[in-house]
Formats: structure tokens, sequence, C-alpha cells
């Protein structure tokens, strides 16, 4: 039997992954040649700000007559897809997966993120970041087919229909690179990755391995405060503390006592 592909993008009420909520469901339910979209709006009790209304176009207002998540088409279909033979496709999935599972949808499909796959298959690109890689590996014209298909006028960034469509045809690029083997995207996946460059804070830009040698303490605090909850940073912070026994077992303690005043 085809496994089922649920390409999909959310917007929430803002990327605090534990107190934000979901405000728009999209996704691309793809079967074989059969190619199917859902895109709902949410009910929300959250009262947005501007910042947040300013990237995604979604006002409070737009979301006052409509239904509750749960209730939507497009939740119904995704749970009812929500096999462990299916795959559930999204560009850095990590706030995805948290506002489905504060609706109590609780994945177990397989989880492919087209971000960190494309950033293990196709390294030589200047940018990982969406719009850029389908402008990069000159996929616009796919998706403007694809789009055409399913009756989506324009395709545009931040938008989660659009960018569902275009998590589609970022991950036949890298379905493609993988040779065809789409558990082999499911691998990399999961699979912790080594970073190699900060994407944060006072030190954007720079490569771990520097701070490792100018500032290790730096990386003592990212370990105790940031890393328990992201795999890649935990696996690559563990990396360059190990490289000098005092900052590792500094790290360690660092992180018990920050646990400690977290309870």
């Amino acid at each position: 039997m085809t496994p089922t592909l649920y390409c999909v993008d959310v917007e929430s009420t803002g990327v605090d992954l534990k107190n934000d909520r979901l405000i728009q469901l999209a996704f691309l339910k793809v079967q074989g040649e059969k190619i199917e979209a859902f895109n709902d709006l949410c009910y929300t009790d959250i009262e947005m700000n501007d910042t947040v209304i300013a990237v995604h176009n979604i006002t409070n207002a737009m979301l006052e007559d409509k239904y509750w998540p749960y209730e939507t088409d497009a939740f119904i279909e995704l749970e009812k897809g929500n096999k462990p033979s299916n795959y559930f496709i999204a560009h850095g999935n990590e706030l995805d997966v948290a506002m489905l599972e504060h609706e109590e949808l609780f994945l177990k499909m397989q989880k492919i993120d087209t971000d960190k796959c494309a950033r293990l298959l196709l390294k030589e690109a200047n940018s990982y970041k969406l719009g850029d890689l389908i402008t990069g590996y000159k996929l616009t014209s796919k998706a403007e087919a694809i789009a055409k298909k399913i009756g989506l006028e324009d395709i545009d960034a931040h938008d989660a229909l659009s960018d569902a469509l275009w998590h589609y045809v970022l991950f036949e690029l890298l379905l493609e690179k993988a040779g065809g083997d789409i558990d082999a995207l499911v691998t990399l996946t999961v699979e912790p990755m080594m970073l190699e460059k900060i994407t944060f804070g006072k030190y954007k830009g720079k490569s771990f391995e520097e701070i490792s040698e100018k500032s290790p303490l730096d990386l003592v605090w990212m370990y105790a405060n940031m890393a328990a909850d992201w795999p890649d940073l935990e696996y690559t912070l563990t990396h360059w503390l190990k490289q000098k026994e005092f900052f590792w077992n500094k790290a360690q303690q660092e992180r018990k006592e920050a646990e400690l005043l977290r309870f």
C-alpha cells in the first residue's frame, strides 16, 4: 500500500512552544499522483500582538467566527491519517508538532524535517530558509504547477498553504538526493546533527569551534540553559565541551543547578 504524505505548515499566536496556540493548519495530502489541499483558520482565545500579526497577516478579528482547531476539517483529516505508515513533512517541524500536541494530536506518523535534511544533503546551499531553497534550486515553476492543480492562485511566504506546498517540492528534491529512499530522510531527521554555526544571540554567524577556543564558558551556559530541549545543539555542545574536561564537568554541574532552579 502506498503511504500518504502530509506536507504540513501551521501558523500560531507566537513561537512560544509551551504557551502559544494554533490559528491555522494547512497541508497537502499526497497519495501517489493525487494531491489534495486542506487549509483552515482556527479560533483561539489568545490575543495576538501586532508583531505576530505582521508575520502571518492573520488578525484577531479574522478568527472570531472560526472553529476550535480540533473541530476544523483540516485537523480531522490529519487525525485520520495519523498512522505509522504515513509521513509528516515540515520545514523545521518543532513548532508544528508542539502546536498539534496542544490540541491532543500526538503524531504516530514518521517525521521528515526538510530543514534538517537540506542542511545535510544540500551542503552547497547559501541559505536554508525555505524561500531561498525554493529559488536557489529552481523549484518555483514546479511549485506553481502544483499550485494551479490545487487551485492556489498566489504563493506567498508565511502563508501556511503556500509553505506546505514548498515543503512538498523541497521534499521531492531531497528524496532524489537520498536516492529515492524516504526512510533515509526519516533517519536523517531523528539522528543528531553537528551544527557548524551559531544561529542566535551575540555570536550569531560564528562557528562553535571558534567560540570553543575563545569563549568556552559561553558554551557552558548554552549547555546548561538551552540545549536540553534541542537535540542537535546538545550533540554539538557535548562534542566541543568534551575537548576540555574542566569545561565539560562545569557544564554538567551548571545544568543540574539550572534544573533545580526550574523546579
